[in-house]
């Protein structure tokens, strides 16, 4: 593991996948659900969100239409806010929709799979939020 490495795991051009941690499972199902439906999906792990190789990322999500990020937390302040802020800065305008715990809830104690498809970041949730956005 490098520091701050940002490991693009398969490569599409229709969509971008971004995960960190044990969500990029999700993303890797969600890809080939996609592939499924002819859908090109990129798949991107961010083990790290600081340090953070931001030029690697934005090399990573260019040419990406949507971009799409997961994360087992609250979405406010971790991968989705990094992927935002890159894309910003960058002037790039692909569409971003970050997945995660949505702000003002919590994650219930409960079997992971349930979680997941409970707050819509499972690997079907992600695959059809692909395919809404494209």
């Amino acid at each position: 593991f490098v520091p701050g490495a940002v490991l693009t795991l398969r490569e599409g051009e229709h969509v971008a996948l971004v995960a960190t941690g044990s969500t990029v499972h999700e993303i890797v199902d969600a890809a080939a659900l996609l592939a499924d439906a002819g859908i090109q999906a990129k798949v991107v792990s961010v083990p790290s969100i600081r340090p953070c190789d931001t030029k690697a990322l934005l090399s990573a999500l260019q040419g990406s239409k949507a971009v799409i990020t997961v994360e087992e937390h609250n979405i406010n302040g971790g991968l989705g806010s990094l992927v935002a802020e890159v894309l910003a800065e960058a002037g790039m305008g692909a569409i971003l929709k970050r997945l995660g715990i949505p702000d003002g809830e919590y994650a219930a104690a409960a079997d992971r799979g349930w979680l997941r498809q409970h707050h819509g970041f499972d690997a079907a949730a992600i695959a059809a939020l692909a395919r809404e956005l494209l």
